[in-house]
């Protein structure tokens, strides 16, 4: 009985995972939208290239390319241009390489990642979020951080849905 009790104390005062970085909000059409929560402590260089395509409004205009179960991605500028079903779609980023920064955070859902041509490599503008967990991602790809509210919209996604605006909420 002592190992059970000292097994419990552990599982409740694990804490869970807490970004509290700047906020981005991705706006959809119908004024849906959901706000992401950056983790600068895990990702610095990360969420520092995020926040300048922010900024710069690369994601504004894009679509959701990938929708699967598990995930919904964005970030290829393509989406702008190409039909959905496109098979290029996925293939192109902004031209700006981050770097890799892997860290322990489990890939739950609602967690934010970037995706990469690979594990272990760093990406460059796609965006991925969690609908279901898969820790077999965790350290693995970038944490970029986590969907902190709408993550009902998120469930919603479908594949050629449109970014209407994103941006950063407050100081970033």
């Amino acid at each position: 009985m002592p190992i059970l009790a000292a097994a419990l104390l552990l599982v409740t005062q694990t804490p869970q995972y807490n970004p509290s970085g700047p906020k981005i909000e991705v706006e959809l059409a119908r004024h849906r939208s959901f706000v992401i929560t950056t983790d600068p402590r895990t990702s610095p260089q990360t969420v520092k290239g995020i926040l300048a395509l922010v900024k710069s409004g690369f994601y504004d205009g894009q679509k959701f390319h990938r929708v699967l179960g598990w995930v919904v991605q964005w970030g290829d500028p393509q989406s702008k241009t190409l039909p959905i079903g496109d098979s290029r779609l996925g293939s192109k980023g902004s031209g700006r390489p981050l770097p890799f920064e892997g860290s322990g955070i489990s890939f739950a859902r609602g967690v934010v990642g970037i995706a990469s041509t690979g594990t272990h490599v760093g990406g460059d503008s796609q965006i991925f979020v969690l609908t279901r967990s898969a820790t077999n991602l965790t350290g693995s790809y970038a944490v970029l951080g986590e969907v902190t509210s709408g993550m009902a919209v998120v469930d919603k996604i479908v594949k050629g849905d449109k970014i209407v605006k994103v941006r950063v909420l407050g100081r970033g």
